[in-house]
């Protein structure tokens, strides 16, 4: 028998391949349980834009990416698919975790790991869900972090460590090992993932301009040409990486921007902010803070949120009065709104 000085250390493969938003609200999971498991080995699955995630604001984790795209349509190509099976084998993992949103493609990755476990969500909508040894019931319509959490309280469980030292509820992830600039004003992001889920362009710039004359303004660079009216008094920044704009933000007095990655960011920081939350479900609310930033949701238009619990629809679905849920705010009334909770910096 080996001595425990050469025991192998427990292995843990992570997957989180996607979105920045779905990672910043998975990262509390992904520190808890470094945590809590202080001798295994962790490895997380993301994609190229959260990694720094991972690999600044956790300690000793290892972090192999994808790009997301690629990876959840990998079951469409049987040589890439093979590719990742057999680098994923290659970490020899002993337990694979999937966080709440994981697409078929990571199922089946986990299930031919050669992990003797393998957890995630109970999902109606994954076909190959059942390929995993244990799948944690999650109610949709509970805050998207509070959905993984309970995943990692089943893996805690399905391991046989103790859970009571799990809180009830996620903490905002510790974002401190980015640093902070020095304090600044407002900072706007007018950018998100996908078209429908932003304010118009031309809209921020007027507000961008008007706030300018009596505000510190940060502009987080989109280079579109609509950019090319912000007056000189807005400060255009283009952050060369996601640790440079998480400690321009951390600085930040006050946030605007759509329900997007930079909104969780914020969230997680406690800033205090405005955010035009569109087609956005209510699972998917600033997850910590949530008087701190406020949303724009009228809940007078009856198309709204028009994305699913599960998923994004994409596009807006208002065939009569197209993307109403961004238009209805104006830049007079969001000025108003803004100027009422800030002070000149």
């Amino acid at each position: 028998m080996k001595s425990p000085s050469h025991t192998k250390p427990f292995h843990l493969v992570i997957f989180k391949v996607n979105q920045l938003g779905d990672n910043v609200v998975f990262l509390p999971v992904v520190q808890q349980l470094r945590r809590l498991m202080p001798e295994a080995k962790i490895t997380v699955l993301t994609s190229p834009v959260a990694e720094p995630l991972y690999s600044v604001a956790c300690h000793n984790i290892n972090t192999l990416t994808f790009q997301t795209a690629a990876f959840n349509g990998a079951w469409k190509h049987p040589l890439q698919l093979f590719k990742i099976i057999r680098n994923i084998r290659k970490l020899a993992p002993d337990a694979c975790m999937l966080g709440d949103d994981q697409a078929n493609s990571a199922h089946l990755v986990a299930r031919l790991s050669g992990a003797r476990t393998s957890i995630g969500p109970l999902l109606r909508t994954r076909p190959l869900g059942f390929l995993l040894h244990r799948r944690v019931p999650v109610t949709l319509s509970d805050p998207v972090a509070l959905q993984n959490w309970r995943i990692a309280v089943g893996l805690l469980d399905t391991l046989g460590t103790e859970t009571s030292s799990m809180p009830p509820l996620p903490p905002p992830p510790d974002l401190s090992a980015f640093g902070s600039q020095s304090a600044h004003g407002i900072i706007i992001h007018p950018g998100a993932s996908r078209d429908y889920k932003r304010w118009q362009m031309a809209r921020y710039v007027q507000l961008a301009n008007r706030l300018a004359a009596v505000r510190p303004v940060v502009w987080i660079t989109q280079e579109v040409p609509e950019e090319a009216e912000l007056v000189s008094g807005v400060r255009c920044e283009k952050p060369t990486s996601l640790n440079a704009f998480i400690s321009l933000m951390a600085g930040a007095q006050f946030f605007i921007g759509n329900n997007s990655g930079p909104m969780n960011i914020a969230s997680a920081l406690g800033l205090k902010g405005l955010i035009f939350n569109g087609p956005s479900t209510p699972n998917w609310d600033p997850p910590w803070h949530g008087d701190r930033l406020e949303l724009l949701r009228d809940p007078s238009i009856r198309c709204q949120p028009c994305d699913a619990l599960t998923h994004p629809v994409n596009v807006c679905r208002n065939a009569e009065q197209p993307m109403i849920c961004m238009k209805r705010w104006t830049v007079d009334e969001v000025t108003q709104r803004v100027l009422a909770c800030t002070s000149p910096v």
